[in-house]
């Protein structure tokens, strides 16, 4: 082939693989758009096509595709047909596809030692030279113990009948990354993080000097469970390593061998060296198109050789600009978060000159891990600015810290300290500075804390606050309305505390809030700010004492959040924000009873709550969210007592209304977690209480929902405890509804996936939790229920005594809620129920001590007795146990208790 020739078949080979992996209508209409912009182009193609046509039938691709473009041109023949044939130990079944490099056959395993299936590709010969097929089946060996959980394992290669080349590799059944993004309409940190498991495989090939050359998304399955699979890595080395003379490394050789135009690096379309750089480009190209919906610099309308052209000399458009301009909803949608340092990243990935990309695939998956941590990327200076730019955005991306916020960062470290050492200086430079100050206190902890809030990263303000809270609690001189402003900022800080736990520490900056917003608003015009900003300080007080547990003190801080906001509504009683504040100020104080069994004092706060919300909903707009989720909130709470008073019927009432607000709520929302996590937990509340009614289909119907819902959700963020332990719980009551219908082996394998999950969340999540403890105690029911109807009424007991003498027994009696409450006696009642039946399999089962522990834990509630069914049936079983069955108010709760479930206690 002389230099003109050369030049013709650089153009012509890829253009030729394009075309092998097309088929029928789809290679016609390519080759019609070749056709119109290079008719001799488009003829020697079809001579090379109608060739490969007619090689496939002559000793299956033995001759190089392209070994002639002179001579007659066979006619096309049907492609061979190996089903059900066998090679070595695999059983061939079916093709999967043709393209540029052979045929592709899905096999199974013949010989017995295990099952499973396998992809086997038989590459044509004359991609390798001849009498090399030692080297080739050396080189395979070596290239399957590339392991990697994101590369399609190479398993075996060799050469069949002598002359044949063919791969074993394992099948993957997936959609291609691009097609798999857009039809889950992933989100752009989804995607990226999909994209890190293919720098993931890349990188670790690179690691063992080892290149594809090849990628794109054909090569990149994503599985239906989302694990990325990387094919065809390493088949580049067996082709070179059978033809190179060894003068080049693998990690630098000459572009020679095939690739797709399309993810071509600029060196590779000019035939020059190839490195891990070379691949790098690829990964660009491939992330510019899970971005912004097209590719950098390919248009439809171009020719082949403008493609090639624009691959070596046409800068693409930055990122975020395509994105803008895309059909696409998900991009169109995202196209903002682009901009800065994704723009950069995709820009470095893709310079056309090889020493300005990443180096390598780790390289770029660095900076990608840091964008989606927030911290500042390497391929751009880290600037002073730019760091804290970061350091502000975090992990959530809707919250769009701006340059006035990171300026209000910088000027906010040293606030207090500037204050000290400047109070020498002329009185109206402190009064600017003070006011200054004043300002960007209030744009941090005010504004800025409102966008913060509602995706939960309000941490992200906490350094800032403690620098800044010896300056927040000076009231020296200062005016009412920097007061007020000072009081809302310790408030928050004090709000960021409590979220983390540090419950001790969010004491502090809350008790100075309150003492600077002390006695009456300091003006009618003030009054409303000044009566929210008060409750405001003593809800977040309160809430600190509620975790710890100190729940007289809890309560004492949410009557005055009470008093602060009754005393607003008093002056504007259709401000439908005062009425929605002191709605949320008596239900805080309903939780509070309700912790303490004080039934009575709770339903009248959780009434008082939902009154105040019914008004304030009334006036509210129809979208508005909030209000409506918080009035279910309230019925849900109302419910929850009236189910703990034994009033079902009017407990399942209000549930029903709270899930039917909430799912009103959703649909102007239906994306939204937060809301489909509410209604998920007001179902499986409804469940309860449908299942006490003898409902137990609806009951089943509505906890599976339930279930669905929540495991939607820990889909969607796994790390999420709340969603997570709920789901758990969900799934525990609808195992419960279903046990009676079930067979004995489905529920004790039911009972067993239980078990498995509660103990996977014990280890992810190992702090104390009341419901982890419910979990643990239903569970340990449910297995002694299942094991007593097999008729291992012994194992079911000591099921039930071990759980009473466990660790998670005896934290639930230091928790004073009635659901823990709850769960410590129901074990025991069920052990007593089980003795009474079956007293011959008591074995060590210390029977009093359990009724004794029954009758000291009922002291500690007394209110309970009477009103709550389970832990009354539970009392009444140890008094007789006891041997004080007789005793009249013994007497009485067994009375109330033979009544219809859903009946009033007389109490």
């Amino acid at each position: 082939m002389d230099a003109l020739d050369k030049q013709r078949w650089i153009a012509l080979s890829p253009l030729l693989d394009e075309l092998l992996d097309l088929e029928g209508p789809d290679r016609a209409r390519r080759l019609a758009e070749i056709r119109a912009g290079d008719v001799a182009m488009a003829e020697h193609l079809e001579a090379l096509l109608a060739r490969d046509e007619a090689l496939n039938e002559d000793a299956f691709l033995e001759q190089p595709a392209a070994e002639s473009l002179q001579g007659p041109i066979p006619s096309a023949v049907p492609p061979l047909d190996f089903r059900g044939e066998s090679l070595g130990p695999y059983e061939l079944e079916r093709e999967l596809g043709q393209g540029g490099m052979g045929a592709v056959w899905l096999a199974s395993r013949a010989d017995g030692r295990f099952e499973g299936q396998v992809a086997v590709k038989f590459l044509k010969s004359g991609l390798f030279g001849k009498g090399d097929s030692g080297r080739f089946e050396r080189e395979g060996q070596i290239l399957a113990r590339l392991s990697h959980p994101n590369i399609a394992r190479l398993l075996d290669a060799g050469v069949h009948n002598g002359h044949q080349p063919y791969l074993v590799l394992e099948y993957v059944d997936g959609l291609p990354i691009d097609r798999y993004c857009q039809i889950n309409a992933l989100d752009v940190e989804s995607r990226i993080k999909l994209f890190l498991d293919v720098l993931a495989a890349v990188a670790h090939a690179h690691s063992r000097l080892i290149l594809h050359r090849d990628l794109k998304p054909s090569n990149i399955l994503v599985t239906h469970d989302g694990q990325v699979k990387l094919l065809d890595f390493g088949i580049a080395k067996l082709l070179d390593d059978a033809t190179q003379s060894g003068m080049a490394t693998e990690l630098t050789q000459r572009a020679g061998s095939a690739f797709t135009p399309q993810y071509a690096a600029p060196e590779q379309v000019q035939q020059a060296d190839v490195t891990t750089a070379t691949d790098v480009y690829a990964l660009g190209v491939l992330l510019y198109q899970l971005l912004g919906g097209r590719h950098p610099t390919a248009d439809d309308t171009q020719t082949h050789l403008d493609r090639l052209r624009a691959v070596v000399e046409l800068v693409p458009k930055r990122l975020s600009d395509v994105a803008r301009d895309q059909l696409d909803p998900v991009i169109a949608r995202q196209s903002k978060l682009l901009k800065g340092d994704l723009d950069t990243i995709v820009s470095k990935a893709l310079k056309k000159r090889p020493a300005e990309r990443y180096a390598n695939a780790e390289s770029m998956a660095v900076d990608l891990r840091h964008w989606l941590a927030h911290e500042p990327i390497t391929a751009r200076p880290d600037t002073r600015f730019y760091v804290l730019r970061r350091f502000v955005r975090r992990h959530r991306l809707s919250v769009a810290a701006s340059s006035l916020a990171v300026l209000a960062m910088m000027s906010l470290t040293g606030i207090s300290v500037l204050q000290a050492r400047r109070a020498e200086r002329a009185e109206h430079q402190a009064q600017e500075r003070r006011q200054q100050a004043e300002d960007l206190l209030s744009y941090m902890l005010g504004e800025f804390a409102d966008k913060l809030r509602p995706v939960g990263r309000l941490e992200l303000l906490d350094s800032v606050g403690s620098k800044a809270l010896t300056y927040l609690a000076q009231d020296q001189d200062a005016t009412p309305m920097e007061r007020l402003q000072r009081a809302k900022a310790l408030t928050v800080i004090g709000e960021v505390r409590v979220s983390k736990r540090n419950l001790k520490e969010a004491l502090e900056p809350l008790t100075a809030a309150r003492k600077l917003l002390e006695g009456l608003p300091p003006s009618d015009a003030l009054t409303g700010e000044w009566r929210k900003a008060q409750g405001a300080a003593a809800f977040w007080v309160g809430h600190a004492h509620y975790y710890s547990r100190e729940l007289d003190k809890a309560t004492e801080a949410w009557l005055a959040y009470r008093d602060a906001e009754q005393a607003w509504v008093d002056v504007e009683p259709k401000n439908r924000e005062a009425l929605i504040e002191l709605s949320y100020a008596y239900n805080s104080l309903g939780t509070a009873r309700l912790e303490t069994a004080d039934l009575e004092g709770a339903l009248d706060h959780f009434k008082r709550s939902i009154t105040y919300k019914r008004e304030a909903v009334a006036s509210a707009d129809p979208k508005d969210m909030g209000v409506r989720g918080d009035l279910a909130d309230s019925l849900s709470w109302l419910g929850t007592t009236y189910f703990m008073k034994g009033q079902t019927r009017a407990a399942e009432t209000m549930f029903s209304e709270a899930t039917a607000v909430i799912a009103g709520v959703r649909s102007f929302a239906p994306g939204d977690g937060a809301w489909a996590y509410r209604e998920a937990f007001m179902r499986r509340w409804r469940a309860e209480a449908l299942f006490r009614l003898a409902k137990r289909p609806e009951a089943i119907q509505e906890a599976r929902t339930s279930v669905e819902l929540l495991r939607a959700l820990h889909a969607q963020d796994p790390a999420n405890a709340q969603w997570w332990l709920n789901l758990i719980l969900s799934q525990v009551a609808a195992l419960d509804f279903e046990w009676q219908a079930l067979s004995s082996s489905d529920r004790l394998s039911r009972v067993n996936q239980v078990r498995t999950q509660i103990e996977q969340f014990s280890k992810a999540k190992p702090a104390s939790n009341p419901r982890l403890l419910e979990a643990w105690g239903r569970w340990s029911v449910l297995l002694a229920k299942t094991l007593a109807v097999q008729g291992d009424v012994a194992g079911a007991m000591k099921v039930l005594n071990d759980e009473a003498d466990s660790e998670n027994s005896m934290k639930s009696v230091a928790l004073p809620d009635l659901r823990s409450v709850s769960i410590y006696v129901e074990t025991r009642l069920q052990l007593i129920a089980l003795a009474r039946a079956h007293p011959d399999a008591l074995g060590s089962v210390d029977l009093p001590l359990r009724c004794k522990e029954i009758d000291d834990i009922t002291v500690k509630i007394p209110a309970a007795i009477g009103v709550h069914r389970l832990i009354t049936q539970a009392w009444v079983e140890a008094q007789s146990c006891l041997g004080r069955g007789q005793r009249e108010e013994t007497r009485r709760a067994a009375e109330w208790l033979a009544r219809d479930r859903s009946l009033e206690s007389p109490t």
